[in-house]
């Protein structure tokens, strides 16, 4: 991470990394998106798959994508793991959830903490866009900042069902290619969807070795062709003995 990413992700929970696939990347994913999880014809305008990394090599490959292990091991640490993955599709008028996050005692893995010249974090998510979201179309939101707020409660009600969506609730711009990561201990969330256009977003979470907030674990015996790295980074959590997800050449 350069200086100013790290001063960003510090004060604000969460970074846009510009241009993490190439547009080749971007409609090889899509196609293969049309083909496995093809728009039923019910008028369902929100919908979500899981293990989206069984759907073709091409998303395999993003569970340890080149341009996002950095941030990982950087904001993590060296023992990182993936949890969980999957996928959000919306059409317009879709809607997806309420503003959630936040370090509380009900999700104890969402966190962040600063110490020594290191950030680290709980629970993360690292995801990849496969079509555009210009300012106000919807999608991806959170409160930034908020992953220091003491006062996570006290969002009102009315904000969290985005009944009302205050100056402090930002949804940032991004393009097809493009990567969000962010910490659950943000305030985050899935605003209603305006575009005409689908949104795709492709759903990466990870964590520390020695945490889990998704059971079951993975099965490494459900995937082909994996590598040495992608198979530690799908190892169930563990502490003692566990090696570095990333090894030193």
């Amino acid at each position: 991470m350069t200086p100013e990413e790290q001063f960003l992700f510090d004060v604000e929970g969460y970074l846009v990394i510009k241009n993490v696939l190439t547009p080749s990347e971007v409609a090889e994913l899509n196609a293969i998106a049309d083909k496995t999880f093809p728009a039923p014809n019910d008028g369902t305008k929100a919908r979500r798959a899981f293990q989206i990394s069984k759907w073709a090599p091409a998303y395999q490959a993003l569970l340890d994508h080149p341009k996002i292990v950095p941030y990982l091991l950087e904001l993590i640490g060296n023992k990182v793991r993936v949890d969980h993955d999957y996928c959000i599709f919306m059409t317009k008028g879709g809607e997806q959830g309420t503003l959630h996050g936040g370090e509380t005692d009900r999700n104890p893995d969402h966190w962040y903490k600063y110490r020594d010249g290191m950030m680290r974090n709980g629970l993360m998510v690292v995801t990849f866009f496969l079509t555009p979201a210009k300012s106000g179309d919807g999608g991806f939101c959170c409160i930034p900042g908020s992953h220091k707020s003491n006062f996570v409660a006290n969002l009102p009600d009315d904000v969290r069902h985005y009944q009302r969506v205050p100056h402090y609730v930002v949804q940032p711009a991004v393009e097809p290619g493009d990567a969000l990561i962010f910490t659950e201990a943000l305030m985050h969330g899935t605003l209603p969807w305006t575009a005409d256009h689908e949104r795709r977003a492709l759903l990466f979470k990870y964590s520390p070795g020695n945490s889990a907030w998704m059971q079951p674990y993975y099965n490494v015996e459900e995937y082909a062709h994996l590598s040495e790295q992608q198979k530690r980074l799908m190892a169930p959590p563990s502490i003692g003995g566990r090696p570095d997800t990333v090894l030193k050449e």
